[in-house]
């Protein structure tokens, strides 16, 4: 026997929030995402999503702007990916390129890559809804960070779909961004070890 698994994909028509009534809503200002035309309200961030949050933007952003890619928004940033598909990733790059796309309120179209901290309650949002919508609209690398499997995975685009990219010898590497590379142990050091400053890293990088 073969168990139904609901999703947001099951949304009946009748039942969807439009992009433009999202953007619209008072509530769209707090971290959020409308996902297949439902409205997800997230969850107060813990401790640990935070300090990720902070370290990855760091190291990311600290590569971005030293090689003058684009731009690094944090998960206040809206992103329209069609009218019933409007996200608000932890971290998300868009190359200089593609930044007139960016309005006042939100950016019209996929971010090229997007940083996802899974938490307890958005686990099936980050690996099921978001994810295969990610693929479909055109976001190019995906990196989910999962700290209650102390995992990094790194996602690629092929024809539409987010298809894992392997490690090599032990880091992570961007197909995105060439020369950014992570080590899963920099996001979750042993116990009793302190994640790497991000002046290591940079020095690691290749930026100084």
């Amino acid at each position: 026997m073969i168990a139904h698994i609901h999703t947001l994909f099951d949304t009946p028509a009748t039942a969807r929030m439009s992009a433009s009534d999202y953007i619209a809503s008072p509530q769209s200002e707090q971290k959020s995402d409308l996902i297949e035309g439902v409205f997800v309200m997230a969850s107060p961030a813990s401790r640990t999503h935070e300090l990720i949050l902070t370290f990855l933007a760091g190291v990311l952003g600290s590569f971005v702007n030293h090689r003058q890619l684009g731009e690094l928004t944090g998960p206040n940033a809206a992103y329209r990916l069609n009218e019933e598909n409007v996200y608000q990733p932890d971290l998300a790059f868009v190359s200089f390129h593609r930044l007139h796309l960016a309005g006042d309120v939100f950016f019209d179209g996929p971010p090229d890559l997007v940083v996802e901290i899974i938490s307890p309650s958005s686990r099936q949002y980050d690996m099921v809804e978001k994810f295969i919508n990610y693929g479909r609209f055109g976001v190019q690398e995906c990196w989910l960070i999962d700290p209650i499997e102390r995992a990094v995975k790194l996602f690629g685009n092929v024809s539409g779909q987010l298809v894992e990219i392997p490690a090599q010898e032990g880091a992570l590497r961007s197909r995105l961004l060439p020369g950014f590379w992570l080590r899963p142990e920099w996001v979750f050091p042993s116990v009793g070890a302190a994640r790497p400053s991000e002046l290591e890293i940079a020095r690691e990088l290749g930026l100084i």
